[in-house]
Formats: structure tokens, C-alpha cells, sequence
């Protein structure tokens, strides 16, 4: 875990940070530090070696390492020398201009997926499923007034999850019990949208009636060693279609896995976040490397609207390099680190304007703190804004960023 950087090692030789891309190596609450930097930090103080692995490292660390900061060793080929499995993208524009008019096929599986997805269970062969989202539906609509159903603490719409029969808030953890009415104008006209990894688990098992599928969500590994016992049942044979969202991307290495299919590669990819699109490429690479880990080889499909996408194309032929390059152009204007560094400045009230007064005010006392610094042309301030979801826990949000290239005048 993240936390073990700061254990109490004594004659420390070497730190070995494992997917060091991962977002999780970053905690968001007090105290905040990103646990791949710390290590390097500790590193560099107790004169020992520290090892950063991964096979789509983060762009600060690339960027590390073309100014020499770090040390770059490459590892071309595969443990036991298999290949990368080849990659497919399927078109759900194609797709959905194909669909029949009332035949009712659902564009959760495609037709290319389902056929290899068939062909996998008829050689006894494994499959894993991805979709970055957990729940049944993403929210559910009222047909008749239009209405979603919001959480009453934050400004977003609660999940639909079938199996508990429940209406579930990501963020605040509120939650209750799913109505078969709208609870605005009594219809029960509901349309439920968005796909989540409950609703593609009920449409695999309707699809093929006697495959064995295990579901590996937040949901279903709550509870103590349930990774484990649901890995354990992959390992041992026990279950044919293995669905889940990111946690199943990475650190599987089961060699009966000859299939991957990518359910929705576009979740996640415009979220309000400059490191949209490399999660979203470290993503769908980490995942087609579960493919062809043995002898059988492996095949990956991807689904998704947009397969002109850079992302997408580069993700296609494994092309990690030329990804970075086309990704660092787009951080250069406006710049985005790793070119710069950022801090975020979020203010939070359970009063809206109070928020909103405040921020104004941080503001202010920035630029006149910067300008007695003698640092205010090293500092940038984009801002203020209400956050991206604006209330969370009945507080209301507003950030801005402090944006330099130097670190010693963020610091001050």
C-alpha cells in the first residue's frame, strides 16, 4: 500500500514502486502526498536505489527521464517471450447505424465481441471484461417530466444498482431504496441510462445462459480476501468471463485469458481532467497485456465511438512513444505539467456564497503576497470556478489553480 514508503526501514538499499503510474499512489486527504515521489524523496536522502516500474509510466516520470533526471532501462520483450496480443478497435457508430429497428440487440456486446466471446467458451478458454463504471445504470430518467434522481448532499445523480435494489451516490455514500415511481410526478415511465458493470453482467449471462461469470467490482470486493477468492476461482478454472472495472487491468497473469474486450473505452476519456486521456490510455494498454500471457496466445477488442482517436490508435499498436509524443504537444498550450507545476486550491462552505467570497479573496492575497515575493511573474492563477461537482457532503465547492514552472517560487 501507499502508506508502506513511510515504514521504518533500517539501512534501506532499494524502493521498488510497482505501476508507478497509478493514480492510487496519490492520496487526495490529509495528509496529501503522492506516495512515487516520497519514495524518490527517500530515496535520494537515505543514498539508496529506487525503481520505478512500469509499462506506461506516468508522463512526470518520462519527462524525468528526457531531462536525465532518471535513469532509463527498457524491456522489449515479454516474460517467456510471447508477443502483445493484436488489438481491434469496433466502430459503435458502425454498430449502432447496423442495428435492426425493434430487434432489441443491445450495443453492450457487439457482434464481432459476442462471436469471440462464443469462440473462447466452445475451447474452454477465458475471457475478461472491461467497463470503468460499477452499478446497474448511471441514472435513471423520468420519461414524462424529465426528472433524475440527485443525491440531496451532492450535485450528482445517484446510481441505479439492481442487485441491492438501491439508488447509490458515488461520492457521499448516500443511498436509498430504488422506486419503481418518479418521485417528482408519481409516473412510472423510467428510463434507465448509462451502462454499469451489474447491467453488462445480466446481459452476458442472458447472452450465454451456461457460462460461469464472475463480476469484480467495488461492490463485490468489499468484503475480507474476496479478491482473492474470486482470482482464485479464474486461476483454478471456475469461471469463463471474468467482468470488472480497472481493477481487473492490471497484475493478472492467468494464461488460459486468450480474450479481452473493452466494453466502452470512451468512460473516462473526456472527464474534466488534463490526465483524461493518459488514464485512459495506461488503462486500455494495462488491460490488453492481460491477453496471450501463455502459450494460446490472445486477441483484444475494443469498443468505442471514437476510433480515430490518438488514444485509441496508439493503444492499437502499442505504441507507448507515440502516445507521449502527441500527448506532450497538447500540454504545451496551455501548459499542463509535467511542463509546469500545479496546485489546486479547493474552498469549501456549506454556504454557497460564502465559498464564492472566500475564494474571491484567496485571490487577492495571492497577487499581493506574489508581487511582495517578488515572484508574481513566475506565478500564474487560473480561476476562480465552482468545482467540476460543485457540492459534495452539503458543502459547496470552488477551486482555482496556482500554475509555475518553477518549483521554489510554488513553494513560497
Amino acid at each position: 500500500a501507499r502508506s508502506a514508503v513511510f515504514a521504518p526501514v533500517k539501512n534501506l538499499g532499494i524502493i521498488v514502486v510497482d505501476e508507478e503510474h497509478d493514480a492510487t499512489y496519490k492520496q487526495n486527504e490529509a495528509p496529501r502526498y503522492q506516495a512515487r515521489d516520497v519514495a524518490v524523496v527517500r530515496a535520494v536522502r537515505e543514498g539508496a536505489v529506487c525503481i520505478l516500474g512500469s509499462a506506461t509510466p506516468s508522463l512526470e516520470s518520462w519527462h524525468n527521464r528526457e531531462k536525465g533526471k532518471f535513469d532509463y532501462i527498457s524491456l522489449p520483450d515479454r516474460v517467456g517471450g510471447g508477443s502483445l496480443p493484436p488489438v481491434h478497435t469496433v466502430d459503435l457508430r458502425k454498430e449502432l447505424k447496423n442495428r435492426k429497428p425493434g430487434s432489441g440487440s443491445s450495443m453492450v456486446l457487439s457482434p464481432v465481441l459476442k462471436e469471440a466471446i462464443g469462440a473462447r467458451i466452445a475451447k474452454g478458454e477465458q475471457t475478461l471484461l472491461l467497463l470503468n463504471r460499477r452499478g446497474y445504470s448511471s441514472f435513471v430518467q423520468c420519461l414524462s417530466c424529465g426528472g433524475v434522481e440527485n443525491c440531496t448532499k451532492c450535485s450528482i445523480s445517484l446510481t441505479y444498482h439492481r442487485n441491492r435494489g438501491q439508488m447509490v451516490c458515488h461520492h457521499c455514500g448516500q443511498s436509498k431504496k430504488a422506486s419503481a415511481k418518479c418521485s417528482s410526478c408519481s409516473s412510472s415511465e423510467l428510463s434507465f441510462k448509462g451502462v454499469g458493470t451489474e447491467q453488462v453482467e445480466r446481459i452476458v449471462n442472458e447472452t450465454f445462459p451456461s457460462i460461469r461469470v464472475a463480476r469484480m467490482d467495488v461492490d463485490t470486493t468489499s468484503g475480507k480476501w474476496s479478491h482473492q477468492e474470486i482470482l482464485g476461482r479464474v486461476e483454478r478454472g471456475e469461471v469463463d468471463v471474468l467482468l470488472g472495472t480497472q481493477m481487473i487491468s492490471k497484475g493478472l497473469d492467468f494464461p488460459r485469458v486468450t480474450l479481452v474486450g473493452v466494453i466502452n473505452a470512451d468512460v473516462g476519456m473526456h472527464l474534466p481532467d488534463f490526465r483524461s486521456s493518459e488514464r485512459t490510455f495506461q488503462l486500455l494498454s494495462q488491460v490488453a497485456g492481460r491477453a496471450g500471457r501463455g502459450r494460446l496466445g490472445g486477441e483484444v477488442f475494443i469498443q468505442t465511438f471514437l476510433p480515430e482517436h490518438y488514444v485509441l490508435q496508439s493503444a492499437l499498436k502499442h505504441d507507448y512513444i507515440g502516445f507521449v509524443r502527441k500527448e506532450m504537444s497538447y500540454r504545451l498550450n496551455p501548459t499542463y505539467p509535467p511542463l509546469v507545476r500545479l496546485i489546486n486550491v479547493v474552498i469549501t462552505s456549506p454556504d454557497n456564497e460564502c465559498a464564492a467570497d472566500n475564494i474571491e479573496m484567496a485571490i487577492r492575497f495571492l497577487a499581493v503576497a506574489s508581487k511582495r515575493m517578488s515572484i508574481a511573474d513566475q506565478v500564474g492563477v487560473v480561476g476562480p470556478a465552482p468545482c467540476p461537482i460543485e457540492k459534495i457532503q452539503d458543502r459547496w465547492r470552488w477551486h482555482f489553480l496556482v500554475r509555475s514552472a518553477s518549483v521554489s517560487a510554488l513553494n513560497q
